[in-house]
């Protein structure tokens, strides 16, 4: 009998036998065998110390070392009178015949083995053989799936793990159990990660060159030869790099000899590219290469390359590796690595290669770059600062126009108005007039992408606060000119996109959420993926869409995009991930699941405090304390709304009036605040003059939740103009209060239940249960409030416990299982209710039998406890 575990370097192989052997304890007796790499060669080179009385003529024969070896385990066994276990580590570096010695001990049934190897090169023949014979079981390591390695975080770290934490690991791990630990190790001793309010979370981004990590790369390079070491160092220094580069300057056995031991892969077979096999073995394989050495294999790289890196990482790299070790870049390559490293948030590198750009017409471009890196790190003053001594003072179009959006947009974010920041934009329209009269053969153009950046800016700035009423719709516009005989101007793709946003703000506060959610998508067509200075605004559209689906309540639409955008993120995951958990906060917060809304808003909250790329700390914290008071909170709520209080007002105007409504309910739930109705209604019609109906759902909503019924006759004038699940649900229960019909209320339950609104199923419950005793219906008025009571645990399941109850194991009974319940709860037989209803006995059995099991009781001496169920 014999056992193989396999997998990759670090997967824990090591870890599992010991746990195995451990397990066994006392049942066995186990005998530790390791293979070497540097005995692989040598025949039974492990087993010296089982074979030292052995003759040295005798050194080779296999039934000489297999009596040897067996005379020291049978004494082994004697002394323990327990089977022997031989415990077999790095099986992959067994020279064959002690292979084969051990394959005929297990074949022969004298002991059981158990064996762990790499997956790569696998396992002598000898062994191999035992698993094809069926005498051996095998089995295969993975690497750790996204939720296994939040589980393991969360068993590692004692305390709630951000989302993102462990998606970002996991995605530099690849799922590797011992590089996880390396990076967790890494990133808790320099302060990457970090415990704030309880919550873990990064501070910046991944380092993964930290003691642990180095560590465990050299131990990997002591293992290789000196050309497997240069090969490995040059694809790191390089990567993306073709592979007939590094085979001609390292040679084609090193190169392959990496990729058959998995540490670089080919990824590109049509072009050979390598790379390396872990990306997060590169940055600790640079910091641990000297910077002459580092110079020396970039001079040995450079005279065999034809032509520099054409894609960006290759870009990247070759820019990076040259600042590195202080070779000269030219200055356009220079701006270009800066501009791409800011976009994938790798601030430091976008800084150095800026600061290096020599050319004055060039640096106003680089000096905008650096801005960005403020921007992404939330420092908005800075970048304005950066950004305001250069406005409008370039000597060409691109200089005039360097840093424009930008200047626009953290303007935005620093709580500015529309109309403030286009007054002070006109110093660009001034700029190029002095610079069309100076340049009159350029003047025509340079008019007319100065009117175009304007155009566009004025429709971001109005798009970021939402402003929908300053700017007319696209079809209204459309419309009119076509009216006039005329053609509407095409917007530039930035211009379009931010019109179609206001459109889609308009029809949000119209409370047309579904409409708005279609709007959106088309500006996520029209934007495509390249964005140039606006890098941002993939997770701008992604807010605004989430905000459409969450309004109208399709939570898997919210979901859907939500999971794309981490799925597709990748290094902005860190300073965007705290916007994607205050989204699925808010969506548990609208289900009625307020202690997980609680946990999940609070976590996103820390991550916003580091960096608020999209400035949803406001309406996070406003949230978070809805939630706070809900669950009775008091002292976690008297806290988030001093976050409240104390953070920037730099909201869009939906998300504004949203944050104001949360605070108004939050303080009447924790029982302070009297005028809490007439507040909300009047933040539901924020314009007197303009009607809201998306808006003014939301104040009636918290109105409604409050026990405020009055708001229910409101709700049924908007309905007909509202789309989506979850107004359709709460206008349900509105039109059901308008009736007090129990049979109306329980139909509005079922409504609310079918859009997940748990709080509003409960409440239309309750609100059955109270017109069934005013009518004296005590059984129904019982199951009524079974069901309320289901609902609300379902608002209280915990994430991963099934609440997914079958809707018959509770459900409301048939008109005729009610009768015949109603009788068999006052004592009739079977035969009497017959009788009494003139059906058959088998009738009523059968009823009797199904309304057992919708009710979820044994028979009918259970019946009348249903309403404590």
């Amino acid at each position: 009998m014999a056992v193989f575990v396999l997998g990759d370097s670090g997967m824990g192989k090591s870890r599992l036998i010991e746990a195995v052997v451990a397990e066994l304890g006392a049942e066995v007796t186990p005998v530790p065998i390791h293979g070497s790499a540097s005995l692989t060669k040598v025949p039974y080179g492990v087993l010296g110390p089982f074979i030292v009385g052995l003759p040295v003529q005798e050194a080779t024969s296999q039934l000489a070392v297999l009596r040897t070896l067996w005379a020291h385990l049978e004494e082994q066994k004697r002394a323990t009178q327990k089977p022997l276990l031989l415990v077999v580590d790095d099986a992959h570096d067994l020279d064959e015949a002690t292979a084969g010695i051990l394959a005929e001990l297990a074949a022969a049934g004298w002991a059981k083995l158990l064996v762990a190897a790499a997956a790569r090169p696998g396992l002598p023949e000898p062994l191999l053989q035992l698993w094809f014979e069926g005498i051996a079981e095998r089995h295969d390591l993975r690497p750790l799936t996204l939720p296994q390695t939040t589980e393991m975080l969360e068993g590692e770290l004692g305390s709630q793990v951000l989302p993102n934490v462990a998606e970002i690991l996991w995605e530099a791990s690849g799922g590797n159990p011992m590089l996880l630990n390396g990076l967790l190790d890494d990133a808790k001793n320099d302060g990457t990660l970090l415990r704030r309010n309880g919550v873990w979370l990064f501070t910046r981004h991944l380092n993964s060159h930290g003691e642990r990590l180095t560590d465990v790369v050299r131990r990997q390079l002591l293992l290789r030869s000196p050309e497997e070491r240069q090969a490995l160092n040059l694809v790191a220094l390089a990567e993306p790099v073709a592979r007939d580069l590094i085979e001609s300057v390292t040679g084609e056995e090193a190169v392959g000899s990496l990729i058959d031991s998995e540490l670089i892969r080919v990824t590109d077979r049509a072009t050979g590219e390598l790379r390396l096999w872990h990306t997060v073995y590169g940055d600790t394989l640079r910091n641990l290469i000297s910077p002459a050495r580092s110079l020396q294999l970039r001079q040995s790289l450079l005279r065999k390359m034809d032509s520099e890196p054409t894609s960006a990482e290759g870009l990247l790299r070759h820019v990076s590796w040259s600042i590195e070790c202080g070779a000269e870049v030219e200055d356009r390559q220079l701006l270009r690595a800066a501009v791409l490293a800011s976009r994938l948030y790798e601030d430091e590198l976008a800084r150095k290669a800026a600061a290096l750009v020599k050319d004055p017409e060039l640096q106003m471009a680089a000096r905008a770059v650096i801005a960005r890196t403020r921007y992404n790190a939330s420092d908005y003053v800075a970048a304005r600062d950066i950004l305001d001594a250069d406005f409008g003072k370039g000597n060409s179009i691109p200089g005039l126009l360097a840093g424009s959006l930008l200047w626009a947009a953290v303007m935005s974010a620093l709580g500015h108005a529309p109309a403030e920041i286009m007054k002070r934009a006109q110093v660009l329209q001034r700029a190029a007039e002095r610079l069309a009269a100076a340049r009159p053969d350029d003047a025509e153009a340079i008019v007319r992408a100065t009117k175009e950046r304007l155009a566009t800016m004025e429709a971001m700035v109005l798009a970021l606060s939402g402003e929908y009423a300053a700017a007319p719709a696209m079809a209204d516009a459309q419309a009119a000119a076509d009216a006039g005989g005329a053609t509407l101007p095409a917007a530039n793709t930035l211009e379009k996109v931010f019109r179609l946003c206001l459109d889609a703000e308009r029809l949000l506060a119209d409370g047309k959420g579904l409409s708005a959610l279609a709007v959106m998508s088309r500006a996520i067509e029209a934007a495509g993926a390249d964005h140039d200075e606006l890098y941002f605004l993939t997770d701008f559209l992604v807010v605004r869409s989430a905000g459409a689906a969450i309004h109208s309540g399709d939570w898997q639409g919210a979901e859907t995009l939500l999971t794309s955008f981490v799925a597709g993120s990748g290094p902005s995951l860190i300073s965007f991930g705290g916007g994607v958990h205050a989204a699925h906060g808010i969506i548990l917060l609208y289900k009625g699941k307020a202690a997980q809304a609680l946990n999940t808003l609070s976590a996103a909250l820390e991550a916003l405090r580091l960096t608020d790329p999209q400035q949803l700390f406001a309406l996070t914290a406003a949230m978070a304390f809805a939630a706070a008071a809900e669950v009775g909170a008091q002292a976690k709520a008297e806290l988030l709304l001093a976050d409240f209080e104390a953070a920037p007002a730099a909201l869009p105007r939906y998300m504004r009036s949203l944050a104001a409504m949360a605070v108004v309910y939050g303080k009447a739930r924790l029982g302070n605040y009297p005028g809490a109705i007439a507040e909300l209604k009047r933040l539901g019609h924020p314009d007197p003059d303009v009607d809201t109906p998306g808006i003014e759902l939301d104040a009636l909503a918290f109105c409604l939740e409050l026990g405020d019924t009055d708001s229910a006759p409101r709700l049924l004038e908007l309905r007909d103009g509202l789309e989506g699940p979850r107004p359709a649900a709460i206008c349900a229960y509105a039109a059901a209060i308008s009736t007090d019909n129990p049979a109306d209320h329980l139909e509005a339950a079922k409504t609310c239940e079918a859009a997940e609104l748990w709080t509003f199923a409960a409440l239309a419950y309750d609100a059955a249960a109270h017109a069934y005793r005013a009518a004296g219906d005590t059984l129904r008025e019982r199951m009524a409030n079974s069901q309320r009571k289901r609902c609300l645990d379902r608002a209280d399941d915990l994430p991963g416990e099934d609440a997914s109850k079958s809707d018959d194991s509770l459900g409301i009974l048939t008109r005729r299982e009610r009768d015949i319940v109603a009788l068999a709860v006052r004592g009739l037989t079977d035969r009497q209710i017959a009788a009494e209803l003139q059906v058959s006995v088998r009738t009523v059995e059968g009823h009797l039998y199904r309304s057992y099991a919708k009710l979820n009781v044994k028979g009918r001496e259970e019946l009348p406890g249903i309403g404590g169920r």
